[in-house]
């Protein structure tokens, strides 16, 4: 079988989910180098880290050519434009259909399946993470028509999902959540998300609000203690979940090995505050 090394946030999740043989990957940015999903994953023991630097995650090319490649996935890899020559003069690349991070897991999947000359794999893995879905879907009803806001906290400000079709909203979606209609009343920025003012806290407020804060403690206080906030009714439910590092990775990039791990993990306490 080919010797793989995958490039961007979720090559690797998809080629350890065909059982395809995973040499390098570039470094996730978790502590291992691997997100947790994917160091659970059969073969991930054998997956070289390849570090990574900049904005676009850059790997070293000559990391990636001492690994001796039979194959180069890079659908997620935000620096394909630029490598691409050196990249394909290692090994055969595989890129983005449509552009960094913009390809479902599903159509990844079934790129790499096709490459492998394995396209019946890939219905296997799809099938088997729908079923999972769809599972996780009956065993929390009260999910269904829920809304729900997600908020990155910045310094000053909060960026909400605004996107209904961006890849962070497809597994709520799937586990039958719905943006706030507060949020999708706003105009529509150039980005997934759409940047709310201190004054414009009210429209976080959904039955359920998601909260990642990246780290920055300084920003979730003065979020937390500001008058609008502290009034919101989804804060006064206690109806407010917060997403650790690896729960914002993983959705943000989801993929066959993540979204299972990350549903056990955000289903109950999505549940738990839609109901409240």
């Amino acid at each position: 079988m080919a010797r793989i090394v995958a490039l961007g946030p979720t090559g690797v999740d998809v080629a350890l989910a065909l059982d395809a043989p995973v040499v390098g990957a570039s470094s996730s940015g978790s502590e291992s180098g691997l997100a947790p999903w994917t160091s659970q994953a059969q073969g991930a023991s054998d997956v070289q880290v390849l570090p990574v630097t900049g904005e676009a995650t850059e790997v070293d090319i000559e990391q990636v050519a001492a690994l001796k490649p039979d194959l180069i996935f890079a659908p997620g890899y935000f620096a394909l434009e630029k490598s691409y020559p050196q990249l394909s003069a290692i090994a055969p690349t595989i890129g983005y259909q449509k552009g960094p991070a913009q390809d479902t897991w599903q159509e990844m999947t079934t790129q790499l399946a096709t490459a492998l000359g394995r396209p019946a794999d890939a219905e296997q893995v799809i099938g088997r993470v729908q079923t999972k879905l769809d599972e996780t879907r009956a065993a929390h009803p009260a999910l269904q028509g829920a809304t729900y806001t997600f908020g990155f906290v910045q310094p000053g400000a909060v960026t909400a999902l605004r996107d209904p079709d961006d890849a962070m909203n497809s597994v709520p979606t799937a586990l039958g959540l719905s943006l706030s209609p507060q949020i999708l009343a706003l105009p529509k920025g150039e980005s997934f998300g759409v940047q709310i003012s201190s004054e414009q806290i009210g429209s976080l407020d959904a039955d359920a609000l998601v909260l990642f804060d990246g780290g920055d403690a300084e920003a979730r206080r003065t979020l937390e203690q500001n008058p609008l906030f502290e009034r919101l009714p989804v804060v006064q439910r206690g109806a407010v979940v917060n997403y650790d590092y690896d729960e914002f990775i993983g959705l943000r990039n989801p993929s066959p090995l993540s979204i299972p791990w990350i549903v056990d993990r955000i289903a109950p306490r999505l549940s738990d505050a839609v109901s409240r």
